[in-house]
């Protein structure tokens, strides 16, 4: 796992700049193998479901929500020092919050409820 990607990826996408967490992602994934792959396939779903979501396309944005959540959910509270299962519960809840909107017309997406992403203390050694 590239630890220096992660923390740019987080950091783009606590700062809500989904477009470059996507990239950022996509950079991780181009050099990860295995289980990391996967993680890095899951992470940019959600990067790029957040993206979709901020432009308005909300059916867009279920999709690949929904996909992260299905590859996410995989791996477990914690993932490295990535806090997956708190990730999880803001791309649910965005989720729902999605399909609120879409099933009551008129309704707008409430943005405070995007989700920030956590990494884990690491202790020292």
């Amino acid at each position: 796992m590239n630890d220096l990607i992660l923390n740019r990826t987080v950091s783009a996408f606590n700062n809500r700049n989904y477009a470059e967490a996507a990239r950022q992602a996509a950079e991780g994934l181009a050099g990860a193998g295995g289980q990391d792959e996967a993680f890095w396939m899951g992470l940019q779903e959600a990067c790029e479901g957040y993206a979709l979501l901020r432009e308005g396309k909300l059916p867009n944005a279920e999709k690949k929500l929904v996909e992260s959540m299905r590859i996410l959910r995989n791996f477990g509270f914690r993932y490295e020092n990535f806090e997956v299962t708190a990730a999880l519960a803001g791309i649910r809840r965005a989720v729902e919050e999605i399909r609120s909107v879409r099933a009551c017309g008129g309704r707008i997406f409430d943005m405070s409820l995007l989700p920030q992403l956590r990494l884990a203390a690491k202790a020292d050694d």
